[in-house]
């Protein structure tokens, strides 16, 4: 399996993370508004883009085909965060070019393959971040 190593992450989520988590560490960009995220990928030219989907479903196809669409953004790695699997919704979102979907109960109730498959994807940094997040 390959291990990615990320310089720079944006994270697009809720106020619900620790603010002594993320100023701690300068790899991660946290935004809360979908308006703010095209001028962040310009400022940062973040390698990573996590999404809550929960938080974000409904600019959710908007944002992505924007991304996919512009050769300056189309290159970044994208992750989505949703609290419970749904087929239509995931193979649309794989579909509209999300490279992984991480659900709530593979942080909650790990199995060794969740565990590995989300460790693959993320160095340890993030993956104790979003393991905090969900909790």
């Amino acid at each position: 399996m390959i291990h990615y190593k990320f310089e720079r992450v944006l994270l697009v989520a809720p106020n619900i993370f620790s603010v002594q988590i993320l100023n701690s560490n300068k790899q991660i960009k946290h935004i809360t508004s979908a308006d703010r995220v095209f001028p962040s990928i310009y400022e940062m030219a973040p390698n990573l883009i996590v999404f809550d989907y929960d938080y974000l479903s409904v600019d959710m196809e908007k944002i992505l085909r924007r991304i996919r669409s512009n050769s300056y953004y189309n290159k970044i790695m994208i992750c989505c965060f949703k609290s419970s699997p749904n087929r239509k919704i995931d193979s649309f979102l794989k579909v509209l070019g999300v490279n992984h979907v991480i659900y709530k109960e593979e942080l909650h109730n790990p199995t060794k393959a969740a565990i590995n498959h989300v460790k693959s994807i993320f160095d340890s940094t993030l993956t104790d971040l979003l393991v905090n997040a969900s909790s």
